[in-house]
């Protein structure tokens, strides 16, 4: 970093908080980093570690669930699906899997909250709050949630064509889970738990970690394709990766996880919302093509036009 540029960050430190920063100071977001392949390995360390956190969780209570059923059936031969099925049946999923996002949540959040954002107040959290909730800008989340919902509708499709089977394995998987009763414990999970979780992993500590080591749209990709391994699913992780671009690309545009949270639940919302609309306007093939196209090339005027120079 040239002494130009580290002089224009300190000033912009400086009318930020409203003081002179230590000479020499560079802010943590611009601090940039000098092993790429040694960041791509711990990023991909971190992801593995959270995964860990939320199986040590449920661990115990799919050991107890697992005790019960061959304690109530020592004699039975159970297939795959069928032992799955009892296993699931067995314990609250959507209560147990709650417990565990819970804890990730909170780990992700002190972890971001004390290594990348030191020094950050919960008024400096206002301001940048009160940067994005404006009326263009959460309509320009709120269009691309929807052109991006119905495009990973559409993507689905072609899989399920490709291969039924993964989807109809997918569809039992969360049939058995319980996460396709809608009911609180589903919408808080999804709608606030999830977002804030996954963000503070993925776009705050890992996506923060790879920019500051290789170019941002490498950052973007890696952290997307860290996106989809962390949903543990061939077909989630396949719209959960392209969903991972975008949200990268919009929390890298407004230098902000919040925004990326915004878009996440809205994203998620959808499911919820769509359920209140004829069953054929949700299964249209056409509507899959027709929206977003629609709704992108709205978002692209209403805020994807904005460069992030004219955000800050």
């Amino acid at each position: 970093m040239s002494d130009k540029e580290l002089e224009g960050i300190n000033q912009e430190w400086g009318q930020e908080w409203g003081q002179t920063p230590p000479r020499g100071y560079v802010p943590q977001q611009y601090k940039n980093g000098k092993n790429p392949v040694l960041a791509i390995i711990l990023t991909f360390l971190i992801m593995l570690a959270f995964l860990a956190i939320q199986v040590v969780v449920i661990l115990p209570f799919m050991v107890k669930s697992v005790s019960r059923v061959v304690v109530d059936s020592p004699e039975l031969m159970l297939d795959e699906q069928e032992f799955t099925d009892a296993l699931l049946g067995s314990i609250d999923y959507v209560e147990v899997s709650m417990l565990a996002t819970f804890v990730s949540m909170v780990v992700a959040i002190l972890w971001y909250r004390f290594v990348y954002c030191k020094g950050y107040s919960f008024a400096d959290l206002k301001k940048s709050c009160k940067k994005i909730m404006t009326g263009r800008t959460i309509l320009g989340l709120f269009l691309a949630a929807v052109c991006l919902y119905y495009a990973s509708n559409f993507i689905l499709l072609i899989v399920s064509l490709v291969s039924p089977s993964a989807i109809d394995d997918y569809n039992e998987l969360m049939e058995s889970a319980g996460l396709t009763i809608i009911n609180w414990k589903i919408i808080v999970m999804t709608v606030i738990m999830a977002p804030i979780n996954e963000e503070c992993i993925m776009r705050g500590i890992i996506f923060t970690m790879l920019k500051k080591n290789i170019a941002p749209i490498a950052a973007i990709l890696i952290s997307a394709l860290y996106f989809g391994i962390f949903h543990l699913n061939v077909v989630q992780g396949i719209y959960a990766g392209l969903l991972g671009i975008f949200m990268a690309y919009i929390a890298y545009k407004y230098k902000s996880i919040i925004a990326s949270m915004i878009f996440h639940a809205m994203f998620n919302g959808l499911n919820f919302l769509l359920l209140l609309t004829p069953q054929g306007f949700q299964e249209s093939v056409i509507l899959m093509i027709a929206i977003p196209i629609i709704t992108g090339i709205l978002w692209f005027f209403v805020e994807g036009k904005r460069k992030i120079a004219d955000i800050e």
